[in-house]
């Protein structure tokens, strides 16, 4: 998913040319710098981990129904009025998390944020210019791959990704399969690419890489870690729809 910023409305426009006009300024510089990023791995990651924390918080809340309420054995995963009161919790829980993670608008402040304190408006533009070179995309899929891959890395570290959450499966094969497309298609031979050499070991490209993967890498790292702690509230806050199937299940053990 590329990078769209809410803040300025004309970016969205502009961000689709490949070049700017002289009299451009240094933050429409900047918001094309932050849109040229396609993050979907990353967002394949942090969809994953919260689709398996949000299953997992659903299930321990309503096995704590079941026992507050004395629902018996019966009331279990297998049980069609759990399911259903879980798939709604899920569903509603998803599309939470998708509009405060997935979309990304969140993060394209806060990133353009980092380059205006950290870029100048020359380095802006040697930037861009080497974006647009065959090696110079390469190398900013070579960027978005490692901040993927430190995402993961931090989630799997803090153990924060279970091994096998049933229910989670479609979301692990989707990051799996777009974690390994990225990892073949952003390599290149070296020896026969100087300027990505050069790009890699000048200050700009050494200051970008290090903005990109480490800061930026944080900032997700730390808005996943934010949202699994509030997805136990966000499921408490479905309660209605999980008495609306609990009043269905006592009504067939009563028929």
């Amino acid at each position: 998913m590329h990078l769209r910023s809410a803040v300025v409305t004309a970016a969205l426009v502009l961000g689709c040319c490949t070049a700017w006009p002289a009299a451009a300024s240094k933050t429409d510089k900047n918001l094309q710098l932050v849109n040229l990023h396609d993050l979907k791995t990353t967002v394949a990651i942090g969809d994953y981990f919260l689709k398996q924390q949000t299953l997992l918080a659903a299930r321990a809340y309503l096995a704590r129904v079941g026992a507050e309420q004395n629902l018996g054995k019966d009331w279990n995963a297998a049980n069609v009025y759990w399911k259903q009161a879980e798939d709604a919790l899920v569903t509603e829980v998803t599309r939470q998390t998708r509009r405060d993670f997935s979309n990304m608008e969140w993060l394209s402040e806060e990133w353009a944020g980092i380059n205006d304190r950290d870029l100048s408006e020359q380095d802006m533009d040697a930037l861009l210019g080497h974006f647009e070179t065959g090696i110079g995309r390469k190398q900013l899929m070579i960027i978005d791959h490692s901040v993927a891959f430190h995402v993961m890395a931090s989630l799997s570290m803090a153990g924060k990704i279970a091994d096998n959450v049933p229910g989670s499966e479609t979301e692990r094969k989707r990051m799996q399969d777009l974690y390994n497309a990225e990892d073949d298609a952003m390599r290149f031979d070296p020896n026969t690419s100087p300027e990505g050499t050069q790009f890699a070991l000048s200050p700009v490209g050494k200051k970008y890489f290090t903005n990109a993967v480490l800061n930026v890498s944080g900032l997700i790292s730390r808005r996943l870690y934010q949202l699994g702690r509030e997805i136990p509230e966000r499921i408490d806050a479905g309660s209605p729809q999980v008495q609306a199937a609990v009043a269905a299940y006592r009504r067939s053990r009563s028929g």
